[in-house]
């Protein structure tokens, strides 16, 4: 099972579009998907909402009453599998604190839905804040992606989050795999070009060379409860995901777990 969690603390930045899409590209080249929304204000979830998806079977759950993530994944028209979110995820801090046994739990169900879904690859969508939440997906995860836009205030939240991710290594006891894209990029912008070559200064290799740049797409598809690629799959914006899908095929190719490089 591969594992991801999109994730970036500062909001805005593509992270839903980006988790949406990137599952959607894993689809067409036929791997088994499953989208967890981890943000209480619950954005994938709305998308589909209206398609028949059990609303009382959302991730809340999971820590609530135990029910296992096999249970919650639930199959979307499109050939994807979403567990929801909803409002209630605020309530995990207060309820089941920061320790341990909080932050591995989303590890655990993982393993479990592992033995269920073997092949099944696992794209997290983060809430923009580091909270338990968030955390226990950086905890469980194989890769973090951090999408960055292409503005000045962005690359200062991708510092945050460097330091913050490298805060959380020695707790770990390992290296947090992260890997930085560049969303809303408009090679006609100065600033686009200014943001990407100090993001390389900053991260060097650790920024893809995949771009996910301003498409009317993106916005289109998402208003009609759509990915880009039921929206058009010929389109720039679907392009630019695919390329994403396959510059990640080497970097997970380089990840310190042997079990993911089978096909």
């Amino acid at each position: 099972m591969l594992k991801i969690a999109i994730f970036n603390q500062k909001a805005g930045v593509g992270a839903t579009t980006t988790a949406l899409n990137l599952a959607a590209a894993s689809y067409r080249k036929k791997r088994q998907v499953a989208l967890l929304d981890m943000d209480p204000q619950a954005r994938l979830t709305e998308m589909y909402k209206h398609t028949g998806l059990d609303l009382q079977q959302h991730l809340f759950r999971f820590y609530q009453d135990a029910t296992p993530l096999d249970t919650l994944c639930q199959p979307l028209r499109n050939g994807l599998q979403l567990i929801p979110a909803n409002s209630e995820l605020m309530k995990v801090d207060s309820q089941f604190g920061r320790g341990p046994a909080t932050l591995g739990r989303l590890g655990q169900g993982l393993r479990v839905l592992e033995d269920a879904q073997p092949a099944l690859e696992v794209f997290m969508d983060c809430c923009p804040c580091i909270g338990v939440i968030s955390l226990s997906a950086v905890f469980a995860s194989d890769l973090v992606l951090v999408p960055v836009s292409t503005d000045y205030l962005s690359i200062n939240s991708a510092v945050k989050m460097d330091k913050a991710l490298n805060a959380l290594q020695p707790v770990l006891k390992r290296k947090i795999q992260r890997r930085y894209l560049l969303t809303r990029a408009d090679k006609h912008k100065a600033m686009a070009t200014e943001v990407e070559q100090e993001m390389r200064r900053l991260f060097g290799s650790e920024v893809l060379i995949s771009k996910i740049h301003e498409h009317a797409a993106l916005a289109e598809s998402a208003r009609m409860g759509q990915h880009v690629f039921e929206y058009d799959a010929d389109s720039a914006a679907a392009q630019d995901y695919m390329a994403l899908y396959y510059e990640l095929q080497d970097v997970i190719k380089q990840l310190p777990r042997p079990e993911l490089l089978a096909a």
